[in-house]
């Protein structure tokens, strides 16, 4: 029973990890639609797409072999993964800068106003946040899920801010950027000040650690960053073909559907480390348990809240965007079944990487994005129209489920059952046992 009390608690904490940054997210993005034009509002999430893209490429992949490193007791190997992973990101970080540099002072992206900043901006941005990625992989690996939920709500308030500063005094990118870079700032000396994370670690580094850490990351990596240009993509094409102020009607029903992930978010948090000690201990009828049951999980939730989504889809695009971005609603419809298909697309990849298999990840996601820019620029030449970019998403969904799902079986980890079979009995078992409380409960 105490086992199933800290497993709950653990999934609460994770669960709410994304939830009330999401909502604090959703809150900013309101008030920042409200309170720019159009055309500064599409610069701003050009700048923000580019730098959530260069911060999957800089630490995401070091991220997850952190997390698969660092789940041990010994915290004297601890320093050691720590520092080595201190010293290979901020190679990277650092190289990273000196091009975005040497870019920003070129000036070959002046006609774009979004991606220029990001280049002056991000070259020290990116070299501030390594070490905040470094306390959050700490926090997953030892399961510190109330720094972890700290982290993530502290770090969502900086667009708060930012909304704020807009509607006081309407601002411009520029000013936008420099905020979100001075709240970092602030950010990295509380989180070094609380040791929540220590840079001088790097002193504990090793060769054989980094390299171990690169081969771990080398495909990780590829796999977030392609990941990321999949996300990205859809952002970049159509700001560049049809202009920032399109960019921003797009972002209205796409914020609603990043929604969809925070349950599914807070799930693959505790569920990538728990299959990868299934994976580490070699007990996979347990890791097909494992996924199984998230799985389940993952659907009792998402099947309710899209139907719920599908019919209000006016009145949630009216609440997010207001009047002006009313006609975006068949747009979100689209997303909806994109949403459909994202625990599977999604599980699976926890799957492969959890088996240390992130090149068979890689793959995939790799059709995946090529699929997406094509379709992408089919639908903005020969349409002209959102809904079918839109569309394009649901393609790649489809496609990364079937791919995941067929490269996971032939890892020939899983039993051979019928898992979808599994999942409906485990759905009916818990969907009786609610219904049981439920009308046991009056009674008591």
């Amino acid at each position: 029973m105490s086992k199933n009390k800290s497993q709950a608690t653990i999934q609460g904490l994770a669960f709410a990890s994304q939830l009330l940054p999401a909502i604090i997210g959703l809150g900013s993005f309101m008030l920042l639609v409200r309170a720019t034009k159009p055309e500064i509002l599409g610069e701003y999430i050009v700048y923000t797409t580019a730098v959530i893209l260069f911060e999957m490429i800089k630490s995401g992949g070091l991220q997850s072999a952190l997390v698969m490193r660092a789940s041990t007791d010994d915290h004297q190997q601890q320093k050691t993964i720590i520092g080595s992973a201190y010293w290979l990101g901020g190679l990277i970080s650092f190289s990273i800068s000196v091009v975005l540099t040497i870019l920003f002072f070129s000036g070959i992206f002046a006609q774009n106003a979004g991606i220029q900043i990001f280049c002056g901006w991000y070259a020290v941005l990116g070299i501030v946040t390594l070490p905040l990625h470094i306390a959050e992989a700490e926090a997953v690996a030892k399961q510190d899920l109330k720094f972890l939920l700290f982290l993530r709500i502290t770090q969502s308030a900086n667009a708060l801010i930012i909304a704020f500063y807009a509607f006081l005094k309407e601002g411009s990118l520029e000013e936008f950027a420099t905020v979100h870079l001075l709240f970092n700032v602030c950010l990295l000396i509380f989180v070094l000040i609380f040791k929540k994370t220590n840079p001088l670690n790097i002193k504990f580094k090793t060769l054989t650690e980094v390299k171990a850490l690169f081969n771990l990351i080398k495909y990780t990596l590829a796999t977030l960053a392609t990941t990321n240009v999949l996300k990205s993509a859809d952002t970049f094409l159509i700001g560049s073909i049809m202009g920032a102020s399109s960019v921003a009607k797009y972002a209205i029903p796409l914020k609603l559907t990043e929604l969809f992930e925070i349950p599914l978010r807070s799930l693959s948090t505790t569920a990538f480390p728990q299959l990868a000690a299934k994976h580490n201990e070699k007990d996979y009828p347990a890791f097909q348990k494992t996924l199984v049951q998230y799985l389940s999980w993952s659907y009792l939730l998402y099947i309710p809240g899209l139907l719920f989504a599908f019919v209000f889809a006016p009145y949630l695009v009216l609440i997010i965007g207001g009047k002006q971005y009313a006609d975006t609603t068949p747009i979100f419809r689209v997303f909806i079944l994109f949403g459909l298909l994202l625990p599977i697309n999604r599980m699976t990849g926890i799957c492969l990487d959890a088996l240390q298999l992130p090149n068979k990840n890689f793959i995939k996601v790799l059709i995946m994005a090529i699929v997406n820019i094509i379709a992408d620029l089919l639908a903005l030449y020969l349409t002209h129209d959102l809904a079918w970019v839109a569309f394009a998403s649901v393609i790649n969904a489809i496609i990364g489920a079937t791919l995941g799902w067929w490269m996971l079986d032939k890892t020939g980890r899983l039993q051979n059952t019928n898992i979808l079979k599994e999942i409906i009995d485990y759905c009916k078992e818990f969907i009786g046992k609610m219904r049981q409380k439920l009308v046991s409960s009056p009674k008591q």
